[in-house]
C-alpha cells in the first residue's frame, strides 16, 4: 500500500503543477493605455493594472515609457509601470514566472519585475503596511527603504548588458547575483524565475533560477520560503527603490506557475514562443482484458502538446484513470466484466489553452490482443566495438586464412572436412565455394574424417611462396583401421583452376595416432623465419591422463613444433618415430638446425637420449594450443586451454616451457607434484595473462571463462587506434577481450564485445580487418568501431512492456505463461510472459522439435529473490531479462530493479556482478547474484535449442488461467490463434516434472531436470563441445549416452563416467552439478548457488532405481540364467500364460509363473465414468488406449493419460465412459 500510496501523491502533484495567471497584454494598437485600465488575465481572471502615465498598446505588448528620474513620484505623475494582484507570490511553495519581453532603450536600475514591500506604514487609501496603492498621488519619499523583495533587475548601473536577482526580507540579508549578458535593445527575450522550494543550501528555503531563451543565467539561494517574502507590491516595470528609473520595457506576455519549470518545460517554451498554438486532443481506443491494465500514451496522437500537462476530466465507470509524469494515463479495470468503458482527458498547453478527447476502452474477448507501441527494437543495443556478420554460406567454420599476398581471397575450414573459399571478400555478394571436400577425398581411398569431440579438419597454412609452388598445408584427423590419427599433409593448388584443389597432390608429412577425442590443437602458422609451425595438444582426456606433458622423447604431443617443409640443405632429419612419413628412409620434411631440442642431452634437469628427443619442438608445456598467430613483429601468440582453473594467452619463444602439468595459470597444475625442484624458476615460464574460470571467487565475470581462444594482433589501417592490439575470446563465456601490453607491467585486458562460439580470428585480407568464426552460429564475423548513438530504451518502463511497474502489470497483449519445471537460478522465484509481434504472426508447434517462432516475438523473465530464504512473501526484485527473436536469430538484454524496486535499468553489454544482502537460516548472507551478459545469454538461446527454452511443449504443457482464460496453456494459445498447426489434446502430450511430483518415477523426475538444465546445449546438434550425451526428452535412456558414457573431462580417471549407477562419486553429471570431486559447475554461465533440491534427487536416483534397474538383456539373463536360450526370447511365452516375455519384463510379472498377471482391471466410480486401475513397477510409462471395435485404437483422450513414468505401484485413469461399447487396452514401454 506505501508503494501505490506515494504514487497517487506524485500524480496529485503532477495535476495540480500549472498556470496559474496569463497576461497577454493584445489590447489593440491605439487603445487606451491610460492609468487605471485593467487587463485580466485569461486563467484566473485576475487584473494587472496600469499605473502612471505613457504606456500603449501596439496589439501585441505594452510598452511602458520608462523616465530618467526617479520613482519617487505619485501615481498621477510616475513614467507607467504594471501593478500585478498582491499576494501571487508568497502564496506560492513554488513558483514560475515567464515574461516575453523587449528592452527598449537602458534605465537605472529598471526592474523587469519587483515583488515585496517598502519599510513605511503604506502609502495611498487602504494600503497595507509598506504597500504603494496604484492610485495614491503621493510620493513614496526618498527615506523609505526595501524591506521585503525578490525582483530582476535588467539594467544594472544603467547598463542594459547588466542583470541583477535579488532578494531579502525584514530589509535584511540581501542575497544577490550579478550577471553580465549581451543584450540588445529592442529584441524580444524569454526572462523565466523558478523559485524550487527545499533545494540549494537552504532546506527551509529554497533556490532561485533565473533563465533567458531556455538557457541557465544564474542561481541564488535563500534561507527562507516565498511565503516570507510579503508581496504587497508586485510591480512590472518599476523598482521598489524610489532611487532607481521607471522601466522602458515592451511586455508580450506574463505568465506566472505555481510550480518551479524544469530546464526542459523552459526550453519547449522559449521554442513554442509567446503565442504558443492552443493542443488539439484526438480520441484514443485501446483492447485489454478484463481486471488487467492499460499505460494509454494519449498525447502520441495529439498535436500541439509541447509543455502540456494531462488531467482527467471526466473518470471511467469501471475502473481508475490516473496520469503518470510523462503524461500517459494509466487504466486500471477494477469491477464487473462490461464490454466498453471510457474517459475523457483534457490536455492543457503552453499559455493556459486546452483541448479535451475520449479514450474507448473495449475488452477483448480472445485471448491474444496485437500491441503495436511497444518500444523493444529489432536488435540489440550497439557498442563502441561491435560484431557484424561478414560471411555467411557456412557449416562449423573452424579456421580461416588466406594465402600470403592475395588480397581478395579467403578460405575457411569446416569441421567436418569441407575446406571452402570466399574468392573476393571485397563484394557484398560473396559466398563460398568448395576449395577442397577432404571427407569425400578421404572417404574415396577407405579413409573417413573423424569429428569426435574436438576433432575434424581443423588447420589451415599456405606456403610463404604459394604464388609459384601452390601449396597448402592441412591438420586433420582422419580415422583408418579402426583407429583415429591427427595428420599434417601437405596439398597443391589445381594448375588450371585456383579456387580448387588437386586432390591427388597430398603429401602427409606427421601422421600421429590420437586415443583421444579433444586438446588437438591442430593450428598451423608459417613464420617470418619460412618455417612451418604447428600447435600439438595434450592428446585429451584431462589432467595429462596419457602423460604428454613435460616430454621431449614421446610423441607429438603437448608442444608446438617447428619444421622445414622445405629441407633446406643445413637443415637435419627427424628421428625416427611411427608418425614421420617418409620416402626410403627420408623424412617428408627436415628439422630447423638451431630448434631448441636438437642435441639436447637433458630435459628439466633429467637426462635424455639424442636420437629419442622430438628435434620438431620449438616449445613444450602446452595442454590444449587452441589458435595461435604471428605478429608481423615476428612474435608468436597462442591460447592455451586450461584444465579446470585457469585459461592462459603466452607468448611463445625457443625451448619456452609453459608449464602444463605441472603448472596451470599462475598456480599449481595436476602434476605439481612431479615437478622437479624449483620448476618456476629453472624451467617454467610463467603466461603472459591467465584468467580464471566462470564462477572462480573473485573474479569479474566480464574476465572469466573457460576455453580461450587465440587470437590475432592488429596491423590494419581502416582503426588506428587499435594497431598493436592483441584480441582473443572465449569460446564459452562469449568475452572478447582486448590487450595491450604495458612493457615489464601485467597488459591492459579490456572486454570489448560478446559472442559466444567463437573458434578462430583470422583477417580480411583485403584490409587487415579482424575476423572471428562464430561455431555455433555458422558464419565469419568482423570486429568493427561505431560511433555509439541508440536509441534502445534504458529503462524497464521505457519498454512499454508492463503497464504499470508497480505490481508488473503487462501490457494489453502481453500474456503471463507458467512452467512445469523452472530452470535452475539461485533460489530465484521467476514470472515469464510473452507477445508475438503483430496480429498475423505464428508460431509453428512441435512436440519433440524445435518451435519456429515470428521475428518480433519478445520472452519477458522476472527474477526476485526471496529476502528470507524459504518465505516467498518477502522478495526482492532483481532483474527482468528479455529475449528477442530476430530474423537471424535471437538477442537477449536485462534490466537490474534499483534498490526500491520502482525502476530496471538497461545492463551493460557485459552483464553484472553484485552482492544481494538475504538471511539464511536466521543467518546474514550475501548471495552472490551474476546478471549474465548478453554473449552468455546468446551462449544458451541459440538456434541449435530452439532460442525460448521454456517455451516448449514439455514446459506449457500445464493447466493455468491467463488473463481470465482457463485451461491447458497449449489449448489456450491454440484458441487464441498463436499456432499455425495444431497441438492436439494436451492430455496426451508429455510434459516436464517437478522434483517434488513424488507420483512419478525417480528417473522421470531427473529427466526433466537434466532436460532443462542442460539439455539445451547437450544434445544432437547442440553446442556443448563436446556433446558426449544427448540430453533430448524423447530419446530413451540408453540413447542418450548418460549410463556409463564417456565425458570430455573425466577428472583424471576413467573410472569416472557421466552417470555410474549405484556410485555418486563417479558420476560426474551429479558431480558437475554439486561442485564435487574437483570438477566444475555445470551449467557453467550465471549461477553461484548450489541446487540442493535436484543434488539430492540425481543422488536418489543414481543410489536407487537406477543402480537396480535392468534391460531386458540384464533381465532375461536374470530370470531365465541364459542370455540366448530360446525361453527367453522378448517373443517367448515360456510359462504359457498369454503374455510374452517383452510384457512380462513391462509389467514386472514372473516370466515362468503362470499365476503372476499384470493388474489391469476396472471399476466405475460414478455413473457414466470409468477408472481403470493398473499395477507398475518401476520406470515403466503407460498408456491407456481407447476402441470401439478391437481393430483400430486411439489413445484415451483424458488428463493424465501422457505416457510419462510413475512411481512404482498402483495406479489408475479415470473418465468418461463415451460409448456404449468400449475396449480399453494397457500400453506400456521403457523410458
Amino acid at each position: 500500500m506505501r508503494v501505490h500510496f506515494i504514487l497517487f501523491t506524485l500524480m496529485l502533484a503532477i495535476a495540480d503543477a500549472a498556470l496559474v495567471n496569463r497576461w497577454s497584454f493584445n489590447n489593440a494598437s491605439g487603445s487606451s493605455a491610460t492609468a487605471g485600465t485593467t487587463m485580466a488575465d485569461s486563467i484566473s481572471g485576475a487584473n494587472a493594472i496600469i499605473v502612471g502615465t505613457g504606456a500603449s498598446f501596439n496589439g501585441t505588448a505594452l510598452t511602458l515609457p520608462g523616465s530618467i528620474g526617479s520613482s519617487n513620484v505619485g501615481a498621477n505623475s510616475i513614467a507607467a509601470y504594471v501593478d500585478l494582484p498582491n499576494g501571487i507570490i508568497s502564496s506560492k511553495t513554488n513558483l514560475t514566472v515567464e515574461i516575453w519581453a523587449a528592452i527598449v532603450a537602458s534605465r537605472n536600475q529598471q526592474r523587469l519585475a519587483d515583488f515585496g514591500r517598502m519599510t513605511h506604514a503604506g502609502v495611498g487609501s487602504g494600503a497595507a503596511s509598506g504597500e504603494v496603492t496604484n492610485t495614491s498621488t503621493t510620493a513614496p519619499g526618498a527615506s523609505p527603504t526595501v524591506s521585503d523583495d525578490l525582483n530582476w533587475n535588467v539594467s544594472r548601473s544603467n547598463i542594459i548588458s547588466r542583470q541583477r536577482i535579488e532578494s531579502r526580507i525584514n530589509g535584511a540579508g540581501t542575497v544577490l547575483s550579478d550577471t553580465s549578458i549581451a543584450t540588445a535593445t529592442g529584441t524580444e527575450y524569454q526572462f523565466v524565475m523558478t523559485y524550487t522550494a527545499g533545494a540549494g543550501t537552504f532546506p527551509a528555503g529554497g533556490q532561485v533560477h533565473w533563465y533567458r531563451n531556455g538557457s541557465l543565467i544564474t542561481t541564488i539561494d535563500l534561507a527562507y520560503p516565498l511565503s516570507s517574502i510579503e508581496d504587497v507590491n508586485n510591480w512590472l516595470g518599476r523598482s521598489q527603490n524610489t532611487g532607481d528609473s521607471p522601466a522602458n520595457i515592451r511586455y508580450n506576455e506574463v505568465r506566472i506557475y505555481n510550480h518551479a519549470m524544469s530546464a526542459a518545460e523552459i526550453s519547449a517554451s522559449n521554442t513554442s514562443g509567446p503565442n504558443p498554438p492552443a493542443p488539439t486532443a484526438n480520441a484514443d481506443s485501446q483492447s485489454l482484458h478484463h481486471l488487467q491494465k492499460a499505460l494509454i500514451p494519449v498525447l502520441a496522437n495529439d498535436a500541439n502538446t509541447t509543455g502540456g500537462s494531462v488531467s482527467i476530466v471526466t473518470p471511467p465507470s469501471s475502473g481508475t484513470a490516473n496520469v503518470d509524469s510523462a503524461g500517459r494515463v494509466l487504466y486500471t479495470h477494477a469491477t464487473g466484466t462490461p464490454a466498453t468503458d471510457s474517459f475523457t482527458y483534457r490536455i492543457s498547453g503552453l499559455g493556459g489553452l486546452s483541448g479535451t478527447a475520449l479514450v474507448n476502452l473495449t475488452f477483448a474477448n480472445t485471448l491474444r490482443i496485437p500491441n503495436s507501441s511497444l518500444n523493444v527494437p529489432a536488435s540489440p543495443p550497439p557498442l563502441a566495438v561491435q560484431l557484424t556478420t561478414a560471411f555467411t554460406g557456412l557449416t562449423d567454420p573452424v579456421c580461416l586464412a588466406s594465402p600470403p599476398g592475395d588480397t581478395q581471397r579467403l578460405f575457411v575450414c569446416e569441421k567436418a572436412g569441407s575446406l571452402e573459399v570466399y574468392t573476393d571478400v571485397t563484394t557484398n555478394t560473396s559466398t563460398p565455394s568448395v576449395f577442397l571436400n577432404l571427407a569425400s577425398l578421404l572417404t574415396s581411398r577407405g579413409e573417413a574424417i573423424s569429428t569426435n569431440s574436438e576433432q575434424g579438419l581443423i588447420g589451415l597454412a599456405f606456403h610463404p611462396s604459394y604464388a609459384t609452388n601452390r601449396y597448402f598445408y592441412l591438420f586433420y584427423s582422419v580415422s583408418k583401421n579402426s583407429s583415429v590419427y591427427e595428420r599434417v599433409s601437405r596439398f597443391t593448388t589445381s594448375a588450371n583452376n585456383p579456387n580448387l584443389a588437386d586432390t591427388t597432390s597430398e603429401l602427409i608429412l606427421l601422421e600421429q595416432l590420437d586415443d583421444e577425442g579433444n586438446h588437438n590443437g591442430g593450428d598451423l602458422h608459417f613464420g617470418p623465419d619460412g618455417y612451418l609451425y604447428i600447435s600439438l595438444g595434450d592428446e585429451g582426456d584431462q589432467n595429462d591422463a596419457r602423460d604428454n606433458s613435460q616430454t621431449i622423447t614421446k610423441d607429438f604431443f603437448s608442444a608446438i613444433a617447428r619444421i622445414d617443409v622445405d629441407k633446406k640443405p643445413a637443415n637435419l632429419n627427424p628421428n625416427t618415430h611411427p608418425a614421420v612419413l617418409r620416402d626410403s628412409g627420408v623424412a617428408r620434411y627436415s628439422i630447423p638446425a638451431d630448434n631448441p631440442y636438437v642435441g639436447a642431452t637433458t630435459f628439466n634437469g633429467s637426462a635424455v637420449t639424442p636420437a629419442n628427443v622430438r628435434t620438431e619442438f620449438w616449445a613444450v608445456g602446452l595442454r590444449n594450443p587452441w589458435r595461435m598467430s604471428f605478429d608481423t613483429n615476428g612474435e608468436l601468440w597462442c591460447g592455451d586451454v586450461g584444465g579446470g582453473v585457469f585459461e592462459e594467452i603466452n607468448l611463445i619463444t625457443k625451448a619456452k616451457n609453459c608449464g602444463w602439468a605441472f603448472r596451470e595459470g599462475n598456480g599449481d597444475g595436476p602434476k605439481s607434484g612431479s615437478a622437479p625442484a624449483n620448476f618456476n624458476t629453472l624451467y617454467g615460464s610463467l603466461p603472459l595473462y591467465p584468467y580464471a574460470h566462470n564462477g572462480t571467487s573473485g573474479w569479474d565475470s566480464n574476465f572469466t571463462g573457460n576455453s580461450v581462444t587465440g587470437g590475432i594482433v592488429y596491423r590494419g589501417a581502416r582503426f588506428p587506434g587499435w594497431v598493436g592490439t592483441y584480441f582473443f575470446a572465449d569460446y564459452v563465456s562469449g568475452n572478447i577481450w582486448s590487450l595491450v601490453r604495458n612493457g615489464s607491467n601485467p597488459p591492459t585486458v579490456s572486454r570489448i564485445a560478446g559472442e559466444g562460439g567463437i573458434v578462430a580470428f583470422g583477417k580480411d585480407p583485403s584490409n587487415g580487418d579482424v575476423l572471428l568464426a562464430d561455431y555455433d552460429s555458422d558464419v565469419i564475423r568482423r570486429l568493427t568501431q561505431e560511433t555509439v548513438t541508440t536509441s534502445f530504451p534504458a529503462t524497464l518502463s521505457a519498454t512499454g512492456l508492463f503497464a504499470d511497474l508497480t505490481d508488473l502489470a503487462p501490457a494489453p497483449g502481453l500474456i503471463p505463461y507458467q512452467v512445469n519445471l523452472s530452470f535452475w537460478s539461485d533460489y530465484a522465484l521467476k514470472r515469464r510472459w510473452t507477445i508475438l509481434p503483430d496480429a498475423a504472426s505464428k508460431i509453428t508447434w512441435s512436440q519433440d522439435g524445435l518451435w519456429t517462432y515470428p521475428s518480433g516475438q519478445i520472452w519477458v523473465k522476472h527474477f526476485d529473490l526471496e529476502t528470507t530464504r524459504g518465505t516467498p512473501a518477502a522478495t526482492k526484485r532483481i532483474e527482468t531479462r528479455l529475449l528477442v527473436k530476430t530474423p537471424t536469430g535471437s538477442y537477449g538484454v536485462s534490466y537490474r530493479w534499483n534498490s526500491a524496486g520502482t525502476e530496471a535499468t538497461l545492463v551493460a553489454d557485459g552483464g553484472d556482478d553484485f552482492d544481494v544482502p538475504i538471511t539464511v537460516g536466521g543467518s546474514p548472507y550475501n548471495q552472490r547474484w551474476r546478471i549474465p551478459s548478453r554473449a552468455q545469454c546468446s551462449a544458451c538461446h541459440t538456434p541449435q535449442a530452439g532460442h525460448a527454452l521454456s517455451f516448449t511443449t514439455r514446459q506449457i504443457n500445464l493447466p493455468g488461467t491467463i488473463n481470465g482464460f482457463s485451461g491447458n496453456q497449449l489449448t489456450l494459445l491454440e484458441n487464441g490463434g498463436y499456432f499455425s498447426n495444431s497441438p492436439g489434446s494436451p492430455n496426451l502430450l508429455p510434459r516436464h516434472l517437478r522434483p517434488t511430483e513424488t507420483e512419478f518415477s525417480t528417473e522421470a523426475r531427473v529427466r526433466s531436470y537434466l532436460v532443462v538444465n542442460c539439455g539445451y546445449c547437450h544434445k544432437s546438434g547442440g553446442t556443448a563441445a563436446p556433446a558426449a550425451w544427448d540430453g533430448s526428452p524423447h530419446l530413451l535412456l540408453n540413447q542418450t549416452g548418460l549410463i556409463n558414457g564417456s565425458a570430455s573431462n573425466n577428472g583424471g580417471s576413467t573410472l569416472n563416467k557421466l552417470v555410474v549407477p549405484g556410485n555418486t562419486a563417479r558420476s560426474i553429471v551429479l558431480s558437475r552439478i554439486a561442485l564435487t570431486g574437483g570438477f566444475t559447475r555445470m551449467p557453467p554461465i550465471a549461477t553461484n548457488e548450489l541446487d540442493q533440491t535436484n543434488i539430492v534427487l540425481l543422488t536418489e536416483w543414481i543410489n536407487g532405481s537406477l543402480s537396480t534397474r535392468l534391460d531386458y538383456a540384464a533381465w532375461r539373463l536374470a530370470r531365465f540364467g541364459s542370455s540366448s536360450s530360446p525361453q527367453g526370447a522378448p517373443d517367448f511365452d515360456a510359462d504359457y500364460d498369454g503374455s510374452s516375455n517383452r510384457l512380462e519384463f513391462l509389467t514386472g510379472t514372473l516370466p515362468l509363473s503362470g499365476t503372476s498377471r499384470p493388474a489391469f482391471f476396472p471399476s466405475q466410480p460414478s455413473p457414466g465414468n470409468i477408472r481403470l486401475n493398473f499395477t507398475l513397477p518401476a520406470d515403466r510409462a503407460a498408456r491407456i488406449e481407447t476402441s470401439t471395435n478391437l481393430t483400430t485404437w486411439q489413445p484415451w483422450d483424458i488428463p493424465g493419460n501422457h505416457a510419462i513414468p510413475r512411481a512404482p505401484g498402483s495406479h489408475f485413469l479415470e473418465g468418461p465412459a463415451t460409448e456404449i461399447k468400449q475396449f480399453f487396452r494397457l500400453d506400456l514401454s521403457e523410458p
